[in-house]
C-alpha cells in the first residue's frame, strides 16, 4: 500500500477532544471539512450483522489527530468520487464498560425470556451499565436455547455498540473489558468489535486470549463447533459469576447476581472455561492460563464438588506466567543484603530512604517501576471519556459544551498506594480540570453524644465524629500534595456515613454486590468500598455538598500483595525465612481475584463508574514478580512498620517527592475508616448480610 492524502466529507456527528463538531450533508452555507489520512488506505470486512468496514490511519482535523473512526456503508449511492475525493455516511465508534448476563437452558426459548435469574439480576446489571440494555434470545443448537443481555457504560465517543454483538455466522459475543496493550490492542477500533473479528477468524479461541493486555470477563459461543466460553483474565480483574441449577438443566453466567441466587460462585481466573452444547448435560473443559499449580488443583476439586460435574483440563492458554516459580532455596547472601543491612541511618527514616537512594542498582529498580506505573496510569487516564458523566449525555445530544469538570477520581485513604497514584495521575490530567479525591469515614457511634448535641457547626460536628485515621492520614498528604501540585484544583470528598444509613444500604443494596462471598472482612470492606466509590460527601474547604460526576475511579488494590504491605509478611520473613516469604507473596497475588478483585469490582460497578488498578498492570506485575523478595520489601526489626514493608514504593514515593507520606505506616482499609470492629473475627461469617 502506498501513502495517500485523501480529502473525506463526513456526514456525522463525532467528538474529538473537547470540541463536538456537527458535519451534515454538503449545502453552500455547509463546506466540506478537510481530513488528511497521513497513512495507506486500508479498508478491511469486520464480519457484523450489519456490514461495517474500517479504515485504518491517522486522522488530522485543525491539526487534532484522531485514532480511529469507522465507516457504516449504508448506500454506496452516497459515495461521490471525484479525483482523491470522495463523499461517504460515517460513525464513530466506542468502547464500553458492561454488566452482561447469559442463562442456556433446555426449554423453550419462551420459558428463557422470563427466567427467574434475569429477574433477579437485571436491576443490578443495569447499574453497571446505566446507557443502554439490550437483549437477545435465540436457539444455540437443537438442544439449548440462550439468553444473553448487556448494559451498556458509555466510556468514549458519539455512536455506541450495542450488545450482545452477533456476527453474520451467529457467533455471539458478551465482552466487558479494556484492551490496554498487546497485539490486539487497537487505536482505530474498539475493543468488542476487535475481539469478535479474532474470535470469528481464529480456530483457536483461547490462543487469541493472550494477545490482550488489559482487565475483563466475556462470554462467547462459537456457532461452528457448539461451544459457550466464558472466563475472566489471568489476574481476574473483572467480576463474572455462574450458577448451575440442575432441577432447571440450566445454566446461568453474569456479572453481578443476588443472594437470592441459590449456590452461585465466582468463576475462578485460572483460565477458560468451556461448555459443549451439542451434549444434553453440561460439563466443562478448562484450559488454564498456567501450568496447574497446587492452588489450581484445589479449585478445581471445589469447582467440581459445587457444580457436581466433569472438569476436563486442557493444555495451558500461554507460557507467560505472571507469577514466578517459588525457588525452593531461597538464601540471600550476605552481599545481597549489605546495602540494606548497613545504613548509616537506623534512626532516621528519612536519612534511610534518601542514603538507599544513592544505591545505583536500587535507583535503576525504583526508576523502572516508576516508569511502568506512569504508563498503566497514563493509559488508564487516556482512555476515558472527555467529558464528566453528566456532561456526556449533553454531549451525545449534539450540544456544543465544554466540560471541565472532574472525569478522573482516586479512592484516597492518604496513604503510601493512594498517594502515588495521585502525583502520577496529576502528570496525565489536564491542566484545568479537577481530580476528586475520595476519603471515606463511618460514624463512629450509633447515637450522637449527648455533649455534642449542641453544636450546629456542621463541619466541627463532622470533625468530631468522623475524624477517624483515613481522615487525618487523607488530610496531611493532601497538604503535602498541594505542596508538590499547588496549581491542580483537587476535590477532597469527605464521604462521611452515618450509622442509620450504612444498616440501610448493607441490606438493601451492598448485600447482593457481595453475593456470593459472605464474611465479616467482605462486609467491611464491601461497604467501605460502595460508599467511597459512591463519591457523594462534602467539600469541607467550601462546605458544599458533592457528588462526583468522575466515571474512571483509579485504586491502589494489588500493592500490598505484590510489595509486601501485611503484617503477616513480617511474621513470615520473622519464623520462616525469605523463600516462605516468597512463596507468600506470590499465593496472595495467585488468590486475589478470589479474595478482593471480584467482589471489588461489583461494588464499584453498581455507581456507573469504572475501577481501574494501575498496581495491577500486566507490565507492572512481571516485572515486580521478577525481584527477589527483599528487593521489594524488608519487613525486619531494622525496618519497623512504616519503612520495610513496601519499601520499593516508599522509594519510588521520596523520589516523587513525598516526605512524610513516604513513611505512613500501612493501615488496613476497614480500620482506617472506622467500619471494622475490632473484637469481631473477619473470618467469621456476617449474621448482617
Amino acid at each position: 500500500m502506498r501513502n495517500r492524502n485523501i480529502r473525506i466529507a463526513l456526514l456525522l456527528q463525532f467528538m474529538i477532544h473537547d470540541m463536538v463538531i456537527s458535519m451534515v450533508r454538503q449545502t453552500m452555507s455547509s463546506p466540506y471539512l478537510d481530513i488528511i489520512i497521513d497513512h495507506y488506505l486500508q479498508i478491511t470486512l469486520i464480519p457484523l450483522s450489519s456490514v461495517f468496514y474500517q479504515s485504518k490511519g491517522h486522522l488530522t482535523i485543525n491539526n487534532t489527530i484522531v485514532t480511529s473512526y469507522y465507516i457504516k456503508n449504508e448506500s454506496i449511492l452516497d459515495k461521490r468520487y471525484y479525483d482523491d475525493d470522495f463523499l461517504i455516511n460515517g460513525y464513530i465508534f466506542i468502547d464500553t464498560m458492561c454488566g452482561i448476563f447469559c442463562c442456556i437452558s433446555q426449554h423453550s426459548e419462551d420459558s428463557v425470556k422470563h427466567s427467574d435469574e434475569w429477574d433477579k439480576c437485571k436491576n443490578l446489571i443495569i447499574s453497571r451499565g446505566p446507557d443502554k440494555l439490550v437483549k437477545n434470545f435465540t436457539s444455540l443448537t437443537d438442544i439449548w436455547c440462550g439468553h444473553f443481555a448487556a448494559s451498556i457504560l458509555w466510556m468514549q465517543g458519539l455512536k455506541l455498540v450495542e450488545q450482545p454483538l452477533i456476527d453474520s455466522d451467529g457467533n455471539i459475543l458478551l465482552w466487558n473489558g479494556d484492551v490496554f496493550s498487546g497485539s490486539l490492542a487497537k487505536d482505530d477500533i474498539c475493543d468488542s468489535i476487535t475481539i469478535l473479528n479474532a474470535f470469528s477468524t481464529s480456530p483457536n479461541i483461547t490462543n487469541t486470549l493472550q494477545y490482550i493486555q488489559g482487565p475483563y470477563s466475556f462470554i462467547y459461543f462459537q456457532k461452528s463447533s457448539k461451544v459457550l466460553y466464558f472466563g475472566r483474565d489471568i489476574i481476574g480483574r473483572h467480576s463474572l459469576l455462574l450458577q448451575l441449577n440442575n432441577e432447571k438443566n440450566a445454566l446461568t453466567i453474569t456479572s453481578v447476581g443476588v443472594k437470592y441466587l441459590k449456590n452461585i460462585m465466582e468463576v475462578p481466573a485460572i483460565g477458560i472455561f468451556a461448555i459443549n452444547l451439542s451434549d444434553t448435560n453440561i460439563n466443562l473443559t478448562c484450559y488454564p492460563w498456567k501450568e496447574p499449580d497446587f492452588i489450581f488443583e484445589n479449585i478445581i476439586e471445589e469447582l467440581r464438588n459445587a457444580l457436581n460435574v466433569n472438569i476436563n483440563i486442557k493444555e495451558i492458554i500461554t507460557e507467560q506466567n505472571l507469577s514466578n516459580k517459588v525457588v525452593m532455596h531461597l538464601h540471600p547472601t550476605i552481599k545481597d543484603l549489605d546495602y540494606l543491612e548497613n545504613n548509616p541511618y537506623l534512626e532516621d527514616f528519612n536519612g534511610m530512604i534518601e542514603h538507599l537512594l544513592e544505591n545505583e542498582i536500587v535507583l535503576e529498580r525504583v526508576e523502572y517501576l516508576s516508569k511502568l506505573l506512569h504508563k498503566a496510569i497514563e493509559m488508564r487516564i487516556k482512555t476515558k471519556p472527555n467529558f464528566c458523566k453528566n456532561c456526556i449525555l449533553l454531549a451525545l445530544k449534539g450540544e456544543n459544551i465544554t466540560c471541565d469538570h472532574a472525569k478522573i477520581g482516586i479512592l484516597f485513604s492518604g496513604g503510601l498506594d493512594s498517594a502515588i497514584l495521585t502525583l502520577i495521575a496529576h502528570k496525565y490530567v489536564s491542566q484545568n480540570e479537577p481530580i476528586d479525591l475520595i476519603n471515606v469515614a463511618f460514624e463512629k457511634t450509633v447515637n450522637t453524644p449527648q455533649k455534642n448535641k449542641h453544636i450546629k457547626n456542621t463541619n466541627l460536628y463532622a470533625s468530631q465524629i468522623y475524624d477517624v485515621p483515613d481522615r487525618k492520614t487523607g488530610r496531611q498528604t493532601l497538604s503535602e500534595i498541594l505542596q508538590i501540585c499547588p496549581n491542580r484544583k483537587w476535590n477532597f470528598i469527605e464521604v462521611n456515613v452515618t450509622q442509620a444509613e450504612l444498616q440501610k444500604y448493607r441490606s438493601s443494596r451492598i448485600n447482593d454486590l457481595l453475593y456470593p462471598l459472605c464474611t465479616i472482612l467482605d462486609e467491611s470492606l464491601g461497604c467501605a468500598m460502595w460508599f467511597a466509590s459512591r463519591a457523594k460527601g462534602i467539600i469541607t474547604k467550601t462546605d458544599t455538598e458533592y457528588e462526583s460526576p468522575c466515571r474512571v475511579l483509579l485504586l491502589g488494590i494489588g500493592a500490598d500483595e505484590l510489595f509486601g504491605g501485611y503484617m503477616r509478611h513480617r511474621t513470615i520473613l520473622k519464623h520462616k525465612g525469605w523463600n516462605a516469604l516468597k512463596q507468600e507473596l506470590n499465593t496472595e497475588l495467585a488468590k486475589i481475584s478470589q479474595r478482593n478483585l471480584g467482589r471489588d469490582n461489583r461494588i464499584v460497578s453498581d455507581h456507573g463508574r469504572q475501577s481501574r488498578l494501575p498496581y495491577l498492570d500486566e507490565n507492572v506485575v512481571q516485572y515486580v514478580q521478577q525481584l527477589q523478595p527483599w528487593e521489594r520489601c524488608y519487613p525486619t526489626e531494622k525496618m519497623p512498620s512504616g519503612l520495610g514493608d513496601k519499601l520499593l514504593l516508599r522509594l519510588l514515593a521520596r523520589k516523587l517527592g513525598l516526605q512524610n507520606t513516604a513513611t505512613f505506616p500501612k493501615r488496613a482499609f476497614q480500620f482506617g475508616c472506622r467500619i471494622a470492629n475490632s473484637k469481631e473475627n473477619a473470618k467469621d461469617i456476617s449474621k448482617r448480610l
